[in-house]
């Protein structure tokens, strides 16, 4: 198909329409990119031509990473030195560039004339470089315009893409093979070749007319150097939508075609004629794999390329096409004919979706609607048979019903938009979308013109509802299909006044939530005095949102989204408000026995409020163990009976809230139950033979005192000795006594309490009883012993009751009978805590038969004790 030349002279046209919004988030590298300053500077002043050639060049690649280095091959003529400015192409505010580098005052030489190979027609310039670029790390991916300027003033363009090569959702694939296909460097009108015959001249080639069957990539473009127009329109306006997209050409996709299925989506711009095997593979095997495919203009993959190394050996720099396979020497499945023929047989509508039918050469048709009704349309506002101007051409595509079509879950055409071809006869363009079934989705436009709707900087045809279909097809790469209803769910009755939870998703065709939805809805309701939600935004579609109704009765909850045409209404019953809780308790209860409770949600009438639909939690006064509340709960019906049970005798709260703020109290008192038990308790340290005071309680399971407790209480204790002292068998009164005992044994002792008549009531109290104060002492010792030797006795305090007086500090004094000076006793011993009213000492007695050792207390005349000792002689 011959390509449309754009004139040199430029129509400018920097403000367009634009609807949708940034689909990717704003830190991604095309969002802050065209937050940089833009530049006119792009837009050439000055063009050269070929036959004159005053200023012609190419890279040595067509793409290159961030980082790596591309040489520029340059010629002027006459030679003279030449400025070089790169341009990245986007948004920029609309400038549509901005400049990264200026390079001044470059030696220019004129280069050797390119001429063409005699057989195949190809054409190598194989020109020396003039600069070396190596591309900053920080160069955004793009394409990316070289302006050459030569010292006359005369310019053309250079153009290459920088790669970044990360998986982005979306890869914009520039079309390189066809720029290079149409491209009959030198245009002069004498030497040129491209693969077409209209625009190819000189000799004859293996081709059989004038057109070459192999292009070089080693070459300047014709006339002004920039065949990409096509292309421009969308760049503009996808990094003004702020989608994330990186770059690369259909080069790289010959060449590294498994990096498709590193993106969402594959987005075939430009003129996209000319494929390899490799891309195909490459392209229909991502699709297959989940990849979405778009192409944005008419005749994609209408023939078959191969490609070979330059002369130089640099690989993929030489484009083989002979479009017959009669003088194709390569015979099978890469032979170089339009895919639909053998023996190729490969139509391309089975990977697009449809295919080239013509073309016109009397300017565009109108794009005519077809199923508008198809989520792709979705907020367009497209009725069937609405038309957009002049933007079908100049290539068009339409379903062949006599080739095979996609495998698909779904196919739908968009467009059936009629038109007069260039022999004179009715044709039509359909554009397509169909759904793999992997699940990727293949759109394509069936006209080369698509992108002069998306921006006005060439073509002034800017359209927002074919703006809206585009964004629409991108946030379903991304997302799913757009929303095309809403759906609000909340529940069929209410309380007056009480929130509830209104649930809306923004569904597609399916039913599915939309993920990709960024639409605003907007709450209504016939209900004048209804609390509703702000307008919202959803999250991946859903969202959920607190509402109050106060009006009784049916009322309407709308929800809307007045830019997408999307509107739902939900029908909720509204029963009277509750302005109060009604509490009621016995006014008695047992401690561990359960009562039951009553709550009631009133209006203000004092009505019961049936759709109450609050929940309601208990609380209690009483925070001993034994309690057992409620767990929160509804009020089926407005009211509802509660289990309770109080363990702390006296007066108690039970009290009822709900989650709109109502209270109520109710006071419940609480009577011990049965007693269980007998607690004693005393706070006194009792001494042996002192009365002690004690109490004694009838208490239940829970502690409390049973006041009414009647029976008669015996005492025992562990002390059984003479002089101990118990009360009799005893009447509680109101459930307790204070009681006296007297206890004769020092040590641990215990009394203990039991009902006369039901032994399983009893208690006890534990106490240490305190030996009383010395009474009698005591002196022990041998009845007998040697003369001048000693012997061992121990002298011993005891209280009235025989207790070893441990508390006794006195002081004893020893005297003995013995007349002999050497008669030893032990001087006085006063007693320590440590003695423990017991003192052991020696003594030595020297007169036979007897004598005897005295020991009193030096204060206490009564406390004295004398002991006989009879006397041996040693033998």
């Amino acid at each position: 198909m011959r390509r449309i030349v754009i004139a040199a002279v430029l129509a400018l046209l920097v403000t367009s329409v634009v609807v949708g919004r940034p689909a990717a988030a704003e830190d991604n590298p095309i969002v802050l990119e065209n937050q940089r300053a833009g530049s006119l500077g792009w837009l050439p002043t000055h063009l050269g031509d070929d036959t004159s050639g005053q200023i012609k060049g190419y890279w040595s690649a067509v793409s290159v990473k961030q980082g790596d280095a591309i040489s520029l091959r340059v010629s002027v003529n006459p030679a003279q030195s030449f400025s070089l400015d790169i341009y990245r192409l986007g948004w920029y505010q609309g400038m549509g560039g901005r400049l990264r580098l200026h390079v001044d005052s470059l030696i220019g030489i004129t280069q050797a004339a390119c001429t063409p190979d005699p057989t195949t027609g190809m054409i190598d310039c194989g020109w020396i470089p003039s600069y070396v670029l190596t591309v900053p790390s920080d160069w955004t991916s793009g394409v990316y315009l070289g302006l050459l300027t030569n010292a006359a003033g005369f310019q053309n363009y250079v153009i290459f893409v920088v790669r970044d090569d990360r998986p982005a959702p979306f890869l914009y694939q520039q079309s390189i093979n066809t720029d290079e296909a149409y491209n009959n460097y030198p245009n002069d009108g004498t030497t040129g070749k491209s693969l077409y015959t209209y625009n190819s001249y000189g000799p004859n080639t293996v081709s059989g007319d004038a057109r070459a069957v192999k292009v070089s990539f080693d070459r300047p473009y014709a006339n002004y150097g920039f065949a990409q127009v096509d292309e421009i329109e969308f760049i503009r306006w996808i990094e003004r939508m702020g989608y994330d997209v990186t770059y690369s050409t259909d080069v790289d996709t010959h060449t590294n075609g498994a990096a498709l299925r590193n993106h969402r989506a594959l987005l075939s711009v430009g003129h996209d004629e000319y494929w390899s095997k490799e891309m195909r593979d490459a392209a229909e095997g991502a699709r297959d794999a989940g990849v979405n495919l778009a192409f944005f203009s008419a005749d994609p993959s209408e023939v078959q390329v191969r490609f070979e190394a330059s002369a130089a050996g640099v690989a993929n720099r030489v484009m083989v096409c002979y479009k017959d396979a009669a003088i194709d020497p390569v015979q099978g499945p890469t032979t170089t004919v339009k895919w639909r023929n053998p023996p190729v047989n490969r139509p391309e509508q089975t990977m697009a979706g449809i295919q080239v039918a013509s073309m016109s050469t009397t300017g565009n048709a109108d794009y005519v609607v077809s199923n508008s009704s198809y989520w792709i349309y979705a907020g367009t506002g497209f009725h069937d048979g609405d038309r957009v101007p002049g933007i079908v051409g100049y290539e068009m595509d339409r379903v062949f019903d006599q080739y095979p079509a996609p495998s698909a879950t779904t196919f739908t055409l968009l467009s059936h938009s009629p038109y007069v071809d260039y022999r004179g006869v009715a044709e039509y363009a359909n554009s397509s979308i169909y759904q793999a079934p992997s699940g990727a989705w293949v759109f394509a436009s069936g006209t080369m013109s698509w992108s002069y709707a998306l921006d006005g900087f060439w073509h002034q045809l800017a359209d927002a509802r074919i703006q809206r279909t585009t964004a629409n097809l991108l946030d379903a790469f991304l997302y799913g299909p757009p929303a095309d209803h809403l759906v609000a769910t909340a529940p069929a009755a209410v309380g007056a006044g009480v929130p509830f939870t209104i649930d809306v998703t923004a569904a597609d065709p399916s039913g599915t939530a939309a993920a990709g939805y960024r639409g605003t809805v907007h709450f209504s309701s016939t209900d004048a005095a209804a609390a509703l939600p702000p307008d919202s935004t959803l999250n991946a579609g859903r969202g959920s949102f607190s509402a109050t109704l106060a009006t009784s009765g049916p009322q309407t909850i709308t929800v809307s989204d007045a830019a997408n045409s999307l509107s739902t209404t939900a029908i909720v019953t509204v029963d009277a408000r509750a302005t109060s809780l009604g509490l009621s308790a016995p006014a008695t209860a047992t401690a561990g026995a359960g009562f039951s409770v009553s709550v009631t949600a009133k209006d203000a009438g004092g009505n019961t409020v049936t759709a109450y639909g609050a929940t309601i939690h208990f609380g209690t006064s009483d925070t001993s163990a034994g309690v057992v509340l409620p767990p929160d709960s509804t009020l089926p019906g407005g009211q509802g009976t509660f289990p309770v049970t109080l363990a702390r005798s006296g007066s108690q709260t039970v009290t009822v809230s709900d989650t709109n703020g109502l209270t109520a109290t109710v006071t419940v008192d609480v009577r011990a139950a049965s007693a269980t038990r007998l607690a004693l308790a005393t706070t006194a340290s009792p001494v042996a033979g002192v009365s002690f005071p004690f109490t004694v309680m009838a208490q239940d399971q829970f502690g409390n005192t049973d006041t009414a407790y009647a029976g008669s209480v015996r005492f025992t204790s562990t002390d059984t000795s003479a002089g101990v002292v118990l009360p009799p068998n005893s009447t509680l009164v109101s459930g307790q006594a204070m009681l006296q005992a007297t206890l004769t044994k020092a040590g641990a002792q215990t009394i203990t309490a039991t009902d006369a008549a039901t032994a399983s009531i009893a208690g006890n109290v534990r106490v240490t009883v305190a030996p009383g104060a010395a009474a009698t002492l005591s002196l022990d010792g041998p009845g007998s012993a040697k003369v001048g030797q000693s012997f061992n006795m121990t002298v011993t305090l005891k209280d009235p009751f025989g207790n070893v007086a441990t508390g006794y500090r006195g002081t004893v004094h020893f005297t003995t009978s013995d007349p002999l000076p050497t008669a030893v006793v032990p001087p006085d011993h006063t007693f320590t805590i440590a003695d423990a009213g017991s003192y052991s000492f020696s003594a030595t007695l020297w007169t036979p038969p007897s004598q005897t050792i005295t020991v009193k207390d030096t204060t206490n005349a009564a406390l004295t004790d004398t002991r006989r000792i009879a006397l041996s002689l040693l033998l």
